[in-house]
């Protein structure tokens, strides 16, 4: 029995902030749905209209639908570019390439540092007037050179990309890394005693060790590339850029719960109804990513 309290003990004070901070808010935001509330003042209900306009009103099905498709676009280079990019660096320090430690350091180092701070510094590479990226090509090749990059819809969704990769690899790298130290010595050792090549050993012997890390890495980032918001919003505004490029669906969220766009006023019921959206979303894509992964491990 005192075990028991103890136990108890220790987890009360998790299990309440978690419910707090995670559960009540989620619960919130399915009640206001229902409602056409502008956050002061009475409340309407209005059964599953906000959804309605969500889904089938022209304008507004149109820029949510803009915003997902950017969402899965993202996801898609996270799983074909920035995965691969992570267990690539993963393994050359887990083999020790010459200055790991360094590239460690270095690839890493941009993980922990402030998102804020990251799109600061690709504001300073990459602003028409007093960037460091048109100075050196101003130059270079004189003021033909310059561009516009994040003006340019062009460009706008791979510069994004990149500055994502130089903040977020090194993360999943670690992941990874970590996963990889987990494999025996003699099995490295037996591989190599029965001539299999550097390729062969990461192709037989190391991917197939990274199952739990390929699960753990693939969901957060299902999760991360669904609730993307802060790096685009600091390098082009919470707008979503020029013709909606780098536009997300918590930009969306932003803009019509708390932003004044929704008719010209703010509406925390249809905001709620966008959440409410994506949390169904999110839960399928995770779920069945889970699924997918757990049945390739079986």
């Amino acid at each position: 029995m005192r075990k028991r309290k103890a136990y108890i003990g220790f987890i009360a004070p998790g299990f309440l902030i978690y419910t707090i901070f995670m559960i009540v808010p989620i619960i919130c935001a399915v009640y206001f749905s229902f409602f056409e509330w502008s956050g002061i003042g009475d409340m309407k209900f209005i059964g599953l209209d906000n959804f309605k306009k969500l889904m089938f009103d022209p304008r507004m099905s149109k820029i949510f639908f803009n915003a997902l498709g950017n969402n899965i676009k993202y996801l898609v280079c996270v799983l074909l570019v920035i995965t691969p990019l992570q267990i690539f660096f993963a393994y050359m320090i887990y083999i020790k390439i010459k200055c790991h430690k360094y590239i460690r350091m270095m690839l890493f180092l941009p993980y922990v540092i402030s998102t804020s701070i990251v799109g600061f510094f690709a504001i300073i590479m990459l602003d028409p007037n007093i960037g460091v990226l048109n100075d050196i090509l101003g130059s270079l090749f004189g003021n033909q050179a310059k561009s516009a990059w994040l003006g340019n819809p062009d460009l706008v969704f791979k510069i994004f990309v990149m500055v994502v990769i130089w903040q977020c690899i090194g993360s999943g790298m670690m992941i990874f890394y970590a996963d990889m130290q987990e494999i025996p010595e003699e099995v490295i050792e037996a591989s190599i005693i029965d001539g299999a090549s550097g390729w062969k050993r990461f192709r037989y012997v190391v991917l197939p060790s990274l199952s739990a890390s390929m699960s753990t890495n693939i969901t957060l980032s299902v999760i991360y590339a669904l609730t993307m918001f802060d790096i685009p919003y600091i390098l082009v505004g919470p707008q979503g850029g020029v013709n909606n490029k780098i536009d997300f669906v918590n930009m969306v969220f932003y803009r019509y719960a708390f932003g004044g766009t929704y008719f010209g006023e703010t509406s925390i019921g249809f905001g709620s109804s966008i959440s409410v959206a994506m949390f169904i979303i999110i839960l399928t894509f995770s779920l069945v990513t889970t699924k997918l992964l757990k049945r390739k491990k079986d």
